[in-house]
């Protein structure tokens, strides 16, 4: 070999492994939970996470105590103003308190809560400057990122679908509606035969065996591919999931980073 073809090898070899590695197609960044992940990001009872798809950033609840909510969210690497929009997926304060916080650090973020909510909740959002878009139909919250729209259920609630190249994934709050009527909805919306990925709360947290069985079984029949459980899950379903998913099931926490290519 050549000294001068060993040197452009070596140039080579260098560029290559220096050469940054190439973003994924989505992050999913979970920022409250009632586990946590990381040992510097507090669990509590709520939910929040920050979808990043495609370069596009939006936050999908945002838990329950503002201070705390802010504090997950710097520890987990995410500037308020990266957040070009938020959708909140339902009207109890688990959900929905932190963004009335969060949105005064970046006033240019849009901000869409179902017109079903209760009163109180726009009138604390109206307090912290926020105009709210109130939604009843599905519609787009980033580029290849869609809401449900309105899901009736005590109290209604909306979901995140992200249709990935590989299928899409899906982003449930609290499952008030119950989890599989709004995978069936989403499936009939989103004209797909699958669920690559469920994530967040189930709301099973109150519900006997025979329940969670029975959706288990309706949602593997349902072609739910992939669960990740958080906030009001429950840990029998939690158990229960993992029994009949196996590796394709995980709970979350806060601090999780999930990435998807």
């Amino acid at each position: 070999m050549s000294t001068r073809f060993a040197v452009l090898l070596g140039l080579l070899v260098v560029v290559v492994i220096s050469a940054p590695a190439a973003d994924p197609e989505l992050e999913i960044r979970v920022i409250y939970d009632n586990t946590s992940a990381r040992e510097d990001v507090q669990p509590d009872w709520g939910f929040s996470s920050v979808v990043t798809f495609r370069g596009r950033r939006a936050l999908f609840d945002s838990g329950t105590k503002p201070d705390l909510f802010l504090a997950n969210l710097e520890k987990m690497g995410v500037e308020p103003s990266s957040i070009e929009t938020a959708m909140i997926s339902h009207e109890h304060p688990d959900h929905r308190n932190g963004v009335n916080k969060l949105y005064p650090l970046y006033p240019k973020m849009s901000v869409y809560f179902l017109d079903a909510f209760y009163e109180k909740a726009f009138e604390e959002a109206a307090a912290a400057g926020m105009k709210v878009s109130r939604e009843v139909r599905p519609y787009e919250l980033i580029p290849g990122a869609y809401s449900t729209g309105m899901i009736p259920g005590d109290p209604p609630e909306q979901s995140l679908a992200i249709e990935t190249s590989k299928g899409v994934v899906l982003i449930v709050g609290c499952s008030h509606p119950g989890i599989v009527t709004i995978v069936e909805q989403v499936k009939r919306q989103r004209g797909v035969d699958s669920i690559r990925l469920l994530l967040g709360g189930l709301h099973m947290f109150q519900q006997n065996e025979r329940q969670i069985r029975t959706q288990i079984g309706r949602l593997r029949e349902l072609n739910v591919k992939r669960i990740m459980s958080a906030h009001c899950s429950g840990d029998l379903a939690k158990q229960l999931f993992s029994e009949v998913y196996g590796d394709n099931f995980e709970p979350l926490g806060a601090g999780k980073v999930l990435r998807l290519d």
